[in-house]
């Protein structure tokens, strides 16, 4: 087969597979709860596992069949099953009701969805198999394959939005079936050709006519959809009545903010007087305010009622702030809120605009902000909130005036974990700013005159302690709208937030509290998650609200066990079953040969999910971070694997433990660098960052490319009858290490998840080093020859 061809096309084949991996993320975030998106990744990752297990099973009948037919047949398979995988998930909409139906819904979409991933996987699996000796330029084109469709994954998000990017994905799979074809026969080119061009015409078809969307999103039927727009972290419906009941802008069909009307006249928003979301603005006047997630600006009229001087408010989605608020028919409709005097819009992560200000200000507000939403990164995100830890606190207080007012409004359910924890969060930023006394600095109110089982309560920080004529005005305010005081500085009812803000050892607090509301800080920035493991199996106690927001634990648990079921009963299983004469010779050996593979692909992703979420902070959005970790990564690993290639066969083993332990140092030195690094140079322009970022993951990167390409080309010359098993075992337990990263970040933090990672890498080294496993120890070659697979793809 030509090499070009070949190098080519499993570099559209990686391309397409990691831009059909995130996109699904996006809609299924779209389509169901979030929770549900980071079932994308264990899919990828388990067809991949499940296709090694394919090929090593069937190696013999996959013998006689020339290598551009069989992989042009995959990728065309790959094309074909992803347009499937995409009207499943669409006909299959959950709808969270009870009974078995929902079970039903899910495993189709999970089997399907398997599919796409499964043909891919066997493509590239076979390639490594029959070029083993070309592995070293043939891994630099998979991961640089895989890093571009990274790359391109956001602007064609944001172009066609993710109904289309699945068909674009599609193909580009046909197009490499059809690069693959060159060297097959006139049949295959014809079908690969046939694929190619039913896939374009689709796409055309679609973009033309919208045949192809969502209709049931979360189990309700969209309905009065005014506007609707993807990007690369949401889609943004609008929906409702611009001349009757309003409108509202959804993110993902779920979070959603209404648009307020007619904001030029102040008059008629003089109720925003007596809003709890506003307590705030009772305390002072003419004053700076930022306001984080402003989204349909309600908070911005309110601080426009009270006659704020300043109001600065970030909004992190591009679409909510142009394609929406900035433009017809619902810039009319708000009456230019976002281009009222005083007011400043602008589009960046709330928290990074924060790091980057030398102002500070006398008013710091944001309101439920949260995103019931994930992006495309959120596979790797299951709940964490970075606006919601205590360095963030620091942050926010940091940039006060000395007399300024934080304010958060968040929901008040049964139990009120969310509000429980600002406390916690408060009280552990105080302490370390050298803070005194919570009681003088805090305030708690609470819409109470609902009957609802969820009503919102407004948290109130003041960086100096609050005077008594100011506790007297908040009094006032809530006795005038019937609000309840849940705590100020002359109101300490008997109750739970009384009780943790006096706490003498807040650490004996958390300890007795049913749940877990101890503070979250950056390494396991998970706040919304405060179910303990102990009660796991009883998630659905509580209210509705409680449960949903711990959801996302509940779901990652399960997908832990389920992942580990179904990689012992369809991956494992099967390759012990039919593993035939190859394990009757060598056999510790061959063992400790899977072994390595099995650590290197449970220390390569648990290592990639934590540098992903540790470089949020510093870009600004998981969006950056995705594409230049991962881009980087990939990149890098590709170059390094390119590298291994010119270590002499002779020298390989050595070789791989010293790179191994040099990779151990490596992810050790950077849980210690990265933080200040970041916190030194946060302030810098996002471009220059980015440089940054790219240049920090270069050393780590070339080193996580360079193990496995060598290990391969040691089995091609020992045993190459279990490289495709060792590429299966390498698929195996990077599915479960894509689940126990966040296990491990959720129960500990990421800083642990590397050490994880290194200990795999450790680990790695000692199976390369086991008895047998030695260089100058070759087997016989009768036994190489009694089950090899043909190195040549002719």
């Amino acid at each position: 087969m030509n090499r070009r061809n070949l190098f080519l096309g499993v570099s559209l084949v990686t391309l397409a597979t990691l831009m059909l991996e995130l996109t699904l993320t996006r809609l299924f975030s779209a389509t169901m709860y979030y929770h549900f998106a980071f079932m994308a990744i264990s899919l990828a990752l388990f067809g991949s596992g499940a296709s090694g297990v394919f090929v090593y099973i069937f190696r013999r009948r996959l013998e006689p069949l020339a290598t551009p037919t069989l992989m042009s047949a995959f990728a065309c398979l790959l094309a074909l099953g992803a347009v499937f995988a995409l009207f499943v998930i669409l006909k299959n909409p959950l709808r969270f009701e009870g009974g078995m139906a929902n079970y039903y819904r899910l495993a189709k979409i999970y089997a399907s969805t398997a599919v796409p991933f499964f043909f891919a996987g066997c493509a590239v699996t076979l390639g490594i198999t029959r070029f083993a000796k070309d592995i070293a330029r043939l891994y630099l084109f998979d991961l640089v394959g895989a890093a571009c469709g990274c790359l391109l994954l956001i602007p064609l998000l944001n172009r066609v939005g993710a109904i289309n990017a699945v068909l674009v994905v599609s193909m580009t799979a046909a197009l490499a079936g059809l690069i693959f074809s060159a060297g097959a026969g006139n049949l295959q080119r014809a079908a690969s050709a046939i694929v190619l061009l039913g896939m374009a015409g689709l796409l055309s078809y679609n973009l033309a006519q919208h045949a192809i969307d969502i209709r049931i999103s979360k189990g309700n039927e969209e309905a009065k959809i005014l506007f609707s727009k993807w990007n690369s972290f949401s889609r943004i419906t609008v929906d409702g009545d611009l001349d009757k009941s309003g409108v509202e802008i959804k993110i993902d069909a779920d979070a959603a903010t209404s648009i307020v009307q007619d904001s030029s006249d102040l008059q008629a928003h003089q109720y925003e007087r007596n809003s709890i979301e506003g307590l705030a603005y009772n305390l002072k006047k003419d004053a700076d305010v930022l306001i984080v997630g402003p989204g349909g600006g309600n908070d911005v009229m309110t601080a426009r009622v009270f006659g704020m001087r300043n109001i600065t408010a970030v909004e992190v989605n591009p679409i909510i702030a142009n394609d929406v608020m900035s433009s017809e028919p619902f810039k009319t409709y708000s009456g230019g809120i976002y281009q009222q005097p005083g007011v400043r819009l602008v589009v960046d992560e709330g928290r990074s605009f924060i790091r980057g200000q030398s102002a500070r200000f006398d008013i710091l507000q944001a309101t439920m902000v949260d995103t019931w939403a994930a992006t495309a990164a959120g596979a790797f995100a299951l709940t964490e909130n970075n606006l919601y830890t205590v360095e963030a606190f620091k942050d926010y207080v940091t940039h006060l005036n000395d007399d300024g007012v934080l304010t958060m409004t968040r929901w008040y359910f049964e139990p009120p974990d969310q509000l429980l924890r600002l406390i916690s969060l408060t009280r552990t930023m105080m302490d370390e700013l050298g803070i005194d006394d919570a009681g003088r600095h805090i305030m708690i109110v609470r819409d109470a005159h609902t009957e609802s089982d969820r009503t919102p309560a407004t948290f109130l920080f003041k960086r100096s302690a609050f005077t008594d004529d100011e506790v007297h005005k908040i009094q006032a305010v809530a006795t005038a709208g019937r609000f309840q005081l849940l705590f100020t500085p002359l109101d300490r009812p008997d109750n739970v937030f009384t009780s943790l803000i006096e706490s003498p050892a807040p650490a004996a607090f958390y300890a007795s509290a049913a749940h877990n509301v101890e503070p979250t800080r950056d390494n396991n920035p998970f706040f919304f998650n405060t179910i303990r493991l102990a009660e796991l199996t009883r998630h659905k106690e509580g209210t509705d609200e409680w449960h949903k927001t711990n959801l996302g634990t509940v779901i990652l648990f399960e997908l832990l066990g389920i992942t580990t079921f179904m990689v012992i009963v369809f991956i494992l299983g099967p390759l012990f079953i039919a593993r035939g004469n190859t394990l009757a010779t060598k056999t510790s050996t061959k063992l400790s040969y899977l072994a390595y593979f099995a650590c290197l692909g449970g220390g390569f992703i648990i290592v990639e999910v934590a540098m992903i979420q540790k470089f949020i902070l510093f870009l600004g959005h998981p969006v950056y971070s995705l594409t230049v970790v991962l881009f980087s990564l990939l990149t890098f690993s590709g170059i390094g694997s390119y590298i291994s290639g010119r270590i002499p066969d002779e020298r390989l083993q050595k070789t791989i433990i010293k790179l191994l332990a040099v990779l151990v140092a490596l992810v050790l030195i950077y849980i210690l660098v990265l933080p200040p690094i970041f916190y030194g140079l946060v302030q810098l322009a996002r471009p220059i960052r980015i440089v940054i970022a790219v240049v920090v993951m270069a050393p780590l990167a070339l080193m996580m490319g360079m193990p496995m390409p060598a290990a391969i080309r040691i089995l091609s010359e020992k045993m190459p009858e279990i490289i495709p098993w060792a590429w299966g075992v390498n698929g195996t337990t990077s599915v479960m290490g894509s689940v126990a990263a966040l296990a491990i970040a959720l129960l500990s933090g990421f800083n642990q998840a590397l050490l994880v990672g290194a200990a795999l890498y450790i680990l790695a080294g000692v199976f390369i080093t086991r008895p047998g496993v030695k260089e100058g120890s070759p087997i016989k070659s009768e036994e190489v020859l009694a089950s090899a697979v043909p190195a040549s793809g002719d």
